[in-house]
C-alpha cells in the first residue's frame, strides 16, 4: 500500500505538515537511539569481556543477558499502558524533556560506577530498569508525537524515516561503542587516564547521556502542534489506562496485530539475547582463522543487521508500502525474519552470521511501519498514545518473556540450537495466521470494528 492510497478510512491527525520540525524532532532522536544502543553494546562487552570472559562460563553469561535483558526490556513494556494514560493527559513535549533529562542523570551513574569500579550485575539490572521507565514515557509521548508534524497522506514515510532511524542506530552504533571502547587502547600512555577509564566503557555511557542532553534541547526549542478537543478526562489515570485495554481488546480484528506482534517478539528475542554467545562460540573457529576479535565479530554482525534494516526503512520512506492489504506486508515480512534467524542460528562462519542478520532485520521497517499506520490511521487521536502504549504493553510484553525461556534454555542447551527453534516457531506460525478462513477480510474487519463507536 502505497503512502498516498485511501483505502482504509484515515482518522484525521492534527498534523499541521511541518517538515522542518518533524526532521529536527527526527534528527534528535535519532542521535538518542545512536546513544542507547551504544549504551546496549557496551554493557554486553562488559558482561562477555569483562565479567564472565571464560567459554565454561556460557552457562552463568546466559543467565546475566537474561536478566539485563529483561531489566533493560520488561519495565520499558509493562509501564506503557499507565504512560500512555499519561501521555494522553499532559503536554508531550514537557514529558519528552524531562524524561531525556532523567535517562541523562541515569547515564552519568553508570559512568560513575564504572569510573569506580563498584558496578555489579544487580546495580546494572536495576539502572536498567530504571532507564527503562523512564524510557517508556520518553515512548509514549514521542510515537504519539511525531505525527502531528507531518500531514496523514505523508504518515507511512515519516514511519519510514522513524524506522531507519532506528535500523541507523544499529548499523553504526556498534562500531562507534567499539571505537569508543578501544580509545584506552589507542592511547600510548594508557596510565595517564583515571582510574576505570582503562577499558574504555565508560566512554560508551558518556556517549549516551549526551544524546540524551542534545534530545531535550531541541524538545525545548520545538513548538508542538496543540492537540483536538477531546473528550472529557475520566475520574483518574488508572481509569484512563483501562480506557485504552477496552478499546483494543473489545474489538476482536485488532487481536490479530496484537498477537502476531507478541509472536514476533517471543521469537526473536533468543536471537537478540544471544547474539553475543554466536558471535563469541558458535563462529570462534572461523573468526580465530579471520583474526578478529569478538568485539570486532560482535560489532560486524550488528552492522549487517542495521545494514539491512537501514535499506528496508529507506524503500519505506522513499516508496511507501507496497500496495497490497497492510496485513499481508506484515506476514510477509514477518515470514522473512523468521528465516533470518533460522540462518543465524546455522551459521558458523562470521559472514554467515552477518549474512542471516541483514535477513533478518531487512523487512523490520516495512513490519513496523505497517503495523503503525494501521494504528495511526484507525484510531481516534484522544485515545492515540493509549492505544499505542497499550499495543506495546501486549505485543511487546512477549520479548522479556522469550528473553527469560530462552535464556533458561541456553543455559542447558546450544545457544545455537534454541535460535533455531525460535526462528522455525515463527515460520509455522506465520504459516498457521495466513491460512485461517478469515485472514483475507481480516483488514476490512479492522474497519469496522474501528469505526463502532465504545
Amino acid at each position: 500500500m502505497s503512502a498516498t492510497d485511501t483505502s482504509l478510512p484515515v482518522v484525521e491527525t492534527p498534523g499541521e505538515d511541518r517538515p522542518a520540525c518533524f526532521v529536527c524532532l527526527w534528527a534528535s532522536q535519532t542521535l538518542s537511539l545512536f546513544g542507547s544502543m551504544v549504551t546496549q553494546f557496551a554493557l554486553n562487552v562488559w558482561l562477555v569481556r569483562d565479567r564472565y570472559p571464560r567459554p565454561e562460563q556460557h552457562g552463568e553469561l546466559a543467565v546475566a543477558l537474561s536478566v539485563v535483558g529483561i531489566a533493560g526490556f520488561a519495565p520499558l513494556v509493562f509501564t506503557m499502558p499507565l504512560a500512555g494514560a499519561f501521555a494522553d493527559r499532559h503536554d508531550r513535549r514537557r514529558i519528552l524533556i524531562v524524561s531525556n533529562v532523567v535517562l541523562a542523570l541515569l547515564s552519568a551513574a553508570l559512568v560513575a560506577l564504572t569510573l569506580q569500579h563498584a558496578l555489579t550485575l544487580p546495580i546494572a539490572a536495576t539502572l536498567l530498569a530504571l532507564y527503562a521507565t523512564a524510557s517508556s514515557f520518553h515512548s509514549a509521548a514521542f510515537d504519539s508525537s511525531y505525527g502531528l508534524f507531518v500531514a496523514p497522506r505523508h504518515l507511512a514515510r515519516a514511519g519510514g524515516m522513524m524506522q531507519t532511524a532506528q535500523a541507523l542506530s544499529q548499523l553504526l552504533a556498534p562500531a562507534l561503542a567499539a571505537t569508543l571502547i578501544a580509545i584506552p587502547g589507542l592511547l600510548r600512555h594508557p596510565a595517564w587516564l583515571p582510574p576505570g577509564l582503562e577499558q574504555g566503557v565508560p566512554f560508551a555511557f558518556a556517549a549516551d547521556g549526551l544524546t540524551f542532553v542534545i534530545a531535550a534541547a531541541v524538545a525545548l526549542r520545538l513548538r508542538f502542534p496543540a492537540m483536538p478537543p477531546r473528550p472529557p478526562r475520566t475520574t483518574n489515570l488508572l481509569d484512563d489506562t483501562r480506557a485504552g485495554f477496552r478499546w483494543i481488546l473489545s474489538r476482536t480484528p485488532f487481536r490479530w496485530l496484537l498477537a502476531v506482534g507478541a509472536l514476533a517478539n517471543f521469537t526473536f528475542a533468543p536471537l537478540l539475547l544471544l547474539l553475543p554467545l554466536l558471535a563469541r562460540d558458535r563462529v570462534a573457529a572461523d573468526a580465530a582463522r579471520l583474526g578478529l576479535p569478538f568485539e570486532e565479530v560482535f560489532a560486524i554482525a550488528h552492522t549487517a543487521g542495521g545494514f539491512g534494516g537501514v535499506l528496508g526503512g529507506i524503500a519505506v520512506t522513499a516508496w511507501g508500502l507496497p500496495r497490497a492489504r497492510r496485513t499481508v506486508v506484515m506476514a510477509s515480512c514477518l515470514a522473512v525474519l523468521g528465516v533470518g534467524e533460522v540462518l543465524a542460528g546455522g551459521a558458523t562462519t562470521v559472514w554467515a552470521l552477518a549474512l542471516a542478520m541483514f535477513v533478518g532485520e531487512l523487512l523490520v521497517a516495512p513490519l513496523n511501519t505497517a503495523s503503525y499506520t494501521l494504528w495511526q490511521s484507525l484510531t481516534p487521536p484522544h485515545m492515540l498514545a493509549r492505544a499505542l502504549s497499550t499495543r506495546r504493553f501486549i505485543a511487546q510484553g512477549a520479548f522479556p518473556l522469550g528473553t527469560a525461556v530462552s535464556g533458561w534454555i541456553a543455559a542447558r542447551a546450544e545457544p545455537w540450537a534454541v535460535v533455531l527453534g525460535a526462528g522455525a516457531l515463527l515460520l509455522l506460525g506465520v504459516l498457521v495466521q495466513v491460512t485461517r478462513p478469515g485472514f483475507a477480510t481480516l483488514e476490512d474487519r479492522m474497519r469496522e470494528a474501528a469505526a463502532r463507536p465504545d
